[in-house]
């Protein structure tokens, strides 16, 4: 049974459960079916690896690949990764290691109950795995905690173990995405029986092992894993989940795209992607290469440090927007794939400082004091967005030269060193991807503009925009109430534009022809269990 926003108005008189479903495969570029591919050894090629595999330290895009890839939570999105999905994401939702989750009459929890599956260390599944992987893991991860609190959860009292194989989640209050943010790969659930023997007094979490072993319920063995350069893993026999043909996955970090490329041409990678936009156009015309081009949520930002300098002052930071022309860089650096972003959230009509004009932000740039303009410094890395990073800061800079900013640019190559910075607010301004892990947008608009929010690091906030967003959050409001309160979300940040929304991309990977499984989910990975399924 699917699980919608919608079916939670009537959840408290009576909860609506969510059991498990399959994937299916996505048809080839040339809109025919190509033969399916049921290979038992798939080699995935992206351009990072993450240091950790646990959330912490966070890699990015990296630990995206890593912990969406081995799915150990307790929820998914229905049909994440098929061919439906790559038309339209899906906001309904399934189990994952969950059998099925669904509020308690009076709305104070929702009550988990677990599949029976064993870890790679013969545990079986059990309530404790979940109580002790969510208290540890909003120790480890403070972005967890943030997310599970703005979620409805009691993170003071956060769990009540019913019995061996259930849980309840307790909360304060049910919101729009308070089960759907149990799909957050965020929230790890690890085999606690196991990693309970290697904490320590300086590290009660274990995060040290966890980070460099494996112990949940994956599916899968740990081979090898050498930080930041590969990892490899194999089915464990043991597992009963549902996996597809897939025995041994092997992710190498290739930094370089034409690498990558020659990779996936050759037949030597079966997955890749993380390439500039004009390489994806090439790929597609190669023989045995198929390009999934899926209709995207994620949206490419220009973030800014609103606490001092030029910066500090909202009507320069408009002026920066209007200087950009978004059209432009989506021609230039994405060849055509994406669409310029009109506001800072899809959805939602346009709004004014998104209007490129060069005038116009000279104008403002004057009347703010700034005539002859000012020097600013650009952040970015193509561990994320990706490789269109390097090409956009090269844009952005002579865009903004026109109207008297003066651009110097940085690269930051590390993973973790980037997510850090952006983390701490270490950047006058830096290029960033917001891909949906939450596809609701009382989510989406928290993550990184509500006040207080653990990956706000801009230094913005707005009393006004937190009470729309709260409002969006309620259950009892209705689809009609909350398009207007989005739209009105957007007005704000327009105003103080503490975040410039980019380009609107797509859901793009390379893959080999009729490989099943290999689908991209919301937030642009791949599940590892389904790869030829």
């Amino acid at each position: 049974m699917k699980h919608s926003r919608l079916a939670l108005l009537g959840a408290v008189a009576a909860a609506v459960s969510l059991v498990v479903t399959g994937c299916s495969g996505t048809p080839s570029s040339d809109g025919t079916a190509p033969a399916a591919s049921k290979p038992e050894s798939v080699v995935v090629a992206v351009g990072a690896v993450p240091d950790s595999l646990t959330p912490s330290p966070w890699g990015g895009s990296a630990s995206h690949v890593v912990l969406s890839g081995l799915g150990s939570q307790l929820m998914a999105y229905k049909g994440a990764g098929s061919e439906e999905s790559c038309l339209k994401p899906s906001t309904d939702l399934t189990g994952r290691l969950a059998e099925s989750a669904e509020l308690n009459p009076d709305g104070t929890g929702v009550i988990v109950k677990l599949r029976d599956l064993t870890s790679q260390w013969g545990n079986k599944l059990s309530a404790e795995d979940v109580a002790w992987s969510l208290q540890i893991g909003m120790v480890r991860q403070p972005v967890m905690k943030g997310t599970l609190t703005t979620s409805g959860f009691d993170v003071d009292n956060l769990t009540k173990i019913i019995d061996e194989h259930t849980i309840q989640l307790n909360t304060k209050v049910v919101t729009s995405y308070t089960l759907a943010s149990l799909q957050n790969n965020l929230f790890y659930i690890h085999d606690s029986v196991e990693a309970k023997k290697h904490a320590t007094a300086d590290d009660p979490t274990a995060n040290n092992w966890l980070s460099k072993n494996l112990a949940d319920y994956s599916g899968w063995d740990l081979e090898e894993f050498t930080p930041g350069t590969s990892l490899t893993l194999k089915a464990d026999s043991h597992w009963e989940g549902k996996r597809g043909s897939v025995k041994r996955v092997v992710i190498k970090a290739v930094s370089n795209t034409a690498t990558r490329s020659q990779l996936v041409e050759s037949g030597e990678a079966q997955v890749a992607g993380s390439f500039e936009y004009d390489q994806y156009a090439s790929l597609a015309k190669a023989p045995g290469v198929q390009v999934l081009d899926c209709v995207g949520q994620t949206r490419d930002t220009l973030m800014i440090n609103t606490k001092t300098g030029p910066l500090a002052d909202p009507a320069v930071r408009r002026a920066v927007s209007q200087a950009i022309d978004r059209a432009a860089l989506v021609k230039g650096a994405y060849s055509g794939y994406g669409e310029p972003s009109k506001a800072i959230f899809p959805g939602v009509k346009a709004t004014p400082s998104y209007t490129f004009d060069k005038a116009a932000a000279k104008k403002a740039l004057a009347d703010a004091g700034y005539p002859d303009g000012f020097d600013m410094e650009l952040s970015y890395s193509v561990t994320r967005p990706g490789p269109v990073a390097e090409r956009s800061a090269v844009l952005i800079q002579s865009m903004l030269k026109d109207v008297g900013i003066r651009v110097a640019l940085k690269n930051i190559a590390s993973t973790t060193d980037f997510s850090t910075a952006v983390i701490d607010g270490r950047y006058q301004a830096i290029l960033y991807s917001e891909p949906i892990v939450i596809n609701d947008p009382a989510f989406y608009s928290y993550a990184f503009y509500a006040g207080g929010a653990p990956s706000n690091s801009t230094g913005w906030a707005d009393p006004r925009f937190d009470a729309a967003r709260l409002k969006m959050a309620d259950v009892k409001t209705s689809e009609a109430d909350r398009k207007t309160l989005l739209q009105d979300a957007a007005d704000y940040i327009d105003e103080g534009s503490p975040i410039l929304a980019l380009v609107q991309t797509k859901n793009m990977l390379a893959r080999q022809k009729g490989l099943t499984g290999a689908n991209p989910l919301t937030n642009n990975q791949i599940y590892f269990a389904a790869l030829g399924g």
